[in-house]
């Protein structure tokens, strides 16, 4: 009796009958989760007795006091099972783990009948389970008992062994259809086997009649704690591969190995620059997995792996996940089979990969970084700053890499890139500059200024790369890029070049995705704001330039997520080799200075009744809580702050309202200030978002100032170029009304001095796009920049906001970004709306 387990009572009949029986393969009678169940049961010891009958068993449960039992009968060949409880899973459960209780039973009683004597009880618990072969036959009643011999050895899928009887000198398989059946006492053995192996969490496999471990975490400690007791009971042979399988799992070190190789195709510079061969090394000690090994290893993922000749292996999760983007950053970067040398940047800013570099590569990395030695000869009319950015544009493409041209609005970017296509051409291809609609004929024009003797085609719908396959630059707006999206598989560019990129900045967009698929040997974007409104932009364009440099898209947010500094500062090194931003400060010395300043006004008793009444019925509406109106009701959350801007700056823009121009102290300022400026001579640009507003304007000047000349541009206006000639030529004071979405590209308003900005809101790279229209080159006079912002209200919220939203575009390229989180800056809805004691006292004194 086993004084540790449960209690026994049986006869030596029910014993020979569950003797035979249990060759069977009695677990298929079981849904897995009863096994499993089952298993947790018998490792829990919670079997309190076990009654064997002539043809059934009775298995007693007993946990807290509460008593089950099962009953095991055998119908023929299938187990039935019936049970004190109306729960299946508990009844089956119980019957599973009375089960391994018989098992355990038969082996201690059988093998205490052989030669040696009984085997101890083995430690551990889970089970596998064995099966004998043909179990139609009876065992034999005597015959000499051969030693049970036990061959180990590893495998990728684990620790396996066979049974062999030993005869002699030969062995001869124990289990399986081919196996000579045992006789009774050898049964005993395989028996008693199965059930020490099932519990040391072996399982049988009916197809190669071995024994496998699996589980690779408990692989060293039955070899160092349980396999030594098993050698007093069956003879052992074990792999010397085996061995190294007791030192537990052993870390995987990798490493990158760059070189240099001939590579030709689109998107690869066609200078010889050499394609990259990136080889990884997966070392184990001081052993180096096979191409093979370590392609099983990534193969099956970031779990410990058995690899036969080394042993357990596993990686770090950091290691691993840098692998797997690194894997992903490759797939996006391959090009034609090749990938693109710059990917060694990327390379190098991983910390967590150690990099080896070919002298030749590594040559090529710091020809990159370096400036080029011999500038080529440049067109007269470029300053001097914009001679180094042509100079740096040349330098890179040579090198068969792509740039980023950040140079601040104003400062010459489409003249430089004119510079390039002269200074570098390439005769024999096609080029194409890829703009807003509006710009085009501002591209046409400098085209035929500065590079007269180019041809020059557009892009439309009667008109395409395969109706003119002929060597000229094409000019396309993004409007018609997507709809010749169809094309672009097959057309090859020389230069590609993406002006106002921030039109790419989502990549989920079909223009996005259109520019995506421009095959170019060299690619060109330009924009003064390319972090408009977060740092995914900044991804979207490098995703044009240079595939994979910034990684997957996934790989890139995640990082954000998880680390936004260290993210960032690694950002900005991997970029800076393939950006250039300079700022007007900095390289334009003769552009005379811009002073910006708020101008506060004042409410006048009809907007503050009005801004009041708004906020109680959208706080009644919307509730305080301001992370819950974004998430539910995100719509009348904008629609709320959209009516207030109007009441700030107008209350006849709200539908229900026909007020005055008296009314808007915003528009009285406006027309206060107006009387200097215009009296003497000077020219005035106003931007407002609202077109509305810029009506109401119109209605004001023709009020009080009916003899000054003004003009208009809105989206509205098919020919842009008309009243800007006009503007620009006038003599005397002039106004020039604009709105905010027009004004962003392809204008020049240098003759203009002073700057009214309606209505600013959020997005100070708007706003700096539509002051650059202003202040750019050619600019000789000061720049006076008033922002109107209504005391008290919304607006003086957002303002104080706008100086943090610069600190993000600084910190990568220089110059703003917009990346705006409501419930970061405020707490509650009432706290962005309400209305201050201010703007209550700014209402009585305009009244």
């Amino acid at each position: 009796m086993n004084s540790h387990g449960p209690k026994r009572v049986y006869t030596p009949q029910s014993l020979e009958f569950w003797f035979s029986r249990l060759e069977v393969e009695w677990e298929q009678f079981f849904d897995n989760t009863h096994v499993e169940r089952g298993h947790q049961m018998y490792r829990d010891s919670e079997i309190r007795e076990i009654e064997l009958g002539a043809t059934d068993a009775i298995i007693h449960r007993r946990i807290d006091k509460k008593e089950e039992y099962a009953v095991i009968e055998w119908d023929g060949d299938t187990i039935r099972v019936r049970s004190s409880t109306t729960d299946e899973l508990l009844a089956n459960a119980i019957a599973v783990a009375g089960l391994h209780e018989i098992e355990e039973l038969v082996a201690d009683e059988m093998t205490s009948k052989l030669p040696g004597g009984s085997m101890p009880p083995m430690p551990t618990a889970k089970l596998a389970r064995a099966e004998n072969g043909d179990d139609t036959d009876s065992p034999k009643a005597d015959g000499p008992v051969r030693d049970l011999l036990l061959s180990f050895t590893a495998t990728g899928d684990g620790l396996v062994f066979l049974a062999y009887w030993k005869q002699g000198k030969n062995r001869i398989p124990a289990l399986g259809n081919t196996a000579v059946h045992p006789s009774a006492a050898e049964r005993a053995k395989l028996i008693a086997l199965a059930t020490y192996a099932r519990k040391a969490h072996f399982r049988y496999n009916q197809t190669t009649h071995a024994y496998g471990m699996e589980a690779l975490s408990d692989i060293p400690g039955f070899l160092n704690d349980v396999l030594p007791h098993w050698k007093k009971h069956f003879a052992l042979e074990v792999d010397a591969k085996v061995g190294s399988l007791k030192l537990g799992a052993r870390t995987i070190e990798i490493e990158a190995v760059a070189e240099r190789r001939s590579a030709g195709g689109a998107g690869n510079g066609g200078n010889d620059v050499g394609a990259l061969n990136l080889r990884w090394i997966f070392r184990a000690g001081e052993k180096m997995l096979t191409d093979e090994q370590a392609a099983e290893f990534i193969k099956h993922g970031r779990a410990p792996m058995l690899v036969p000749d080394l042993g357990i292996v596993s990686m770090a999760p950091e290691k691993w996940e840098s692998l797997l983007q690194w894997r992903k950053n490759l797939e996006e970067a391959d090009t034609a089979g090749t990938l693109p040398p710059y990917l060694i940047f990327s390379l190098f800013n991983d910390q967590r990969i150690k990099v080896s570099v070919g002298p030749e590569l590594e040559a090529w990395r710091k020809s990159v970084m370096s400036p080029p030695v011999q500038p080529p000869p440049l067109p007269d009319y470029l300053r001097n700053y914009q001679r180094r950015g042509v100079e740096w544009m040349h330098h890179l493409a040579e090198t068969g890499c792509h740039g980023l041209l950040a140079d601040e609005m104003g400062l010459g970017k489409t003249a430089q890139v004119i510079a390039l296509f002269m200074a570098r051409p390439l005769p024999t291809h096609r080029h194409i500059v890829v703009c807003p609609a509006s710009v085009v004929p501002v591209w046409r024009e400098e085209i035929a200024r500065f590079y007269p003797e180019a041809k020059i085609d557009t892009l439309k719908g009667s008109n395409d790369f395969t109706t003119n396959p002929a060597p000229v630059i094409w000019l396309a707006s993004y409007t018609q890029l997507r709809k010749h999206r169809a094309l672009l598989d097959t057309t090859e560019f020389g230069y590609a070049v993406l002006d106002e990129g921030q039109f790419i900045k989502n990549p989920d967009a079909k223009v996005t995705q259109a520019c995506f698929a421009l095959r170019a040997e060299h690619r060109l974007v330009l924009t003064g704001t390319p972090l408009e409104n977060r740092q995914l932009d900044l991804w979207s364009l490098f995703r044009y330039l240079l595939p994979g440099l910034l990684g997957s898209r996934a790989a890139f947010e995640a990082a954000l997520n998880t680390d936004r500094e260290g993210t960032m500062k690694r950002l900005r090194l991997q970029i800076e080799p393939f950006k250039l931003r300079r700022t007007k400060n900095e390289v334009a010395k003769e552009l005379p200075p811009k002073v910006e300043m708020d101008l506060l006004c004042p409410l006048t008793e009809v907007q503050r009744e009005q801004y009041a009444r708004v906020c109680s019925e959208g706080l009644a509406r919307l509730g305080e809580d301001i992370t819950t109106a974004l998430r539910e009701k995100s719509f009348g959350f904008l629609a709320l702050l959209t009516r207030l801007r109007q009441i700030c700056c107008d209350p006849d823009l709200l539908p229900w309202l026909n007020a005055p121009l008296s009314d808007s102290g915003k528009l009285q300022l406006l027309i206060e200030k107006l009387g200097e400026i215009v009296s003497s001579g000077h020219k005035v640009v106003i931007f407002s978002q609202f077109v509305s507003l810029l009506d109401r304007v119109h209605s004001a000047l023709a009020a009080h100032y009916p003899e000054l000349p003004r003009y208009e541009i809105t989206g509205m206006t098919l020919d842009r170029q008309k009243p800007v000639q006009q503007f620009q030529t006038a003599s005397g004071a002039a106004v020039m009304l604009v709105s905010l979405k027009a004004a962003g590209t392809g204008i020049t308003l240098h003759a203009a001095d002073y700057v009214f900005l309606l209505d600013p809101w959020w997005n100070p790279a708007v706003e700096d796009q539509a002051i650059d229209r202003v202040h750019r080159i050619g600019q000789t006079n000061t720049v006076f920049v008033y922002r109107m912002v209504t005391a008290g209200t919304i607006e003086e919220r957002i303002q104080a906001l706008k100086a943090d939203k610069k600190a993000l575009f600084d910190q990568i390229v220089g110059g703003h970004a917009d990346d705006f989180e409501w419930t970061k800056h405020f707490n509650s809805l009432n706290g962005l709306i309400q209305l201050t004691a201010v703007a209550a006292e700014s209402a009585e004194t305009s009244g």
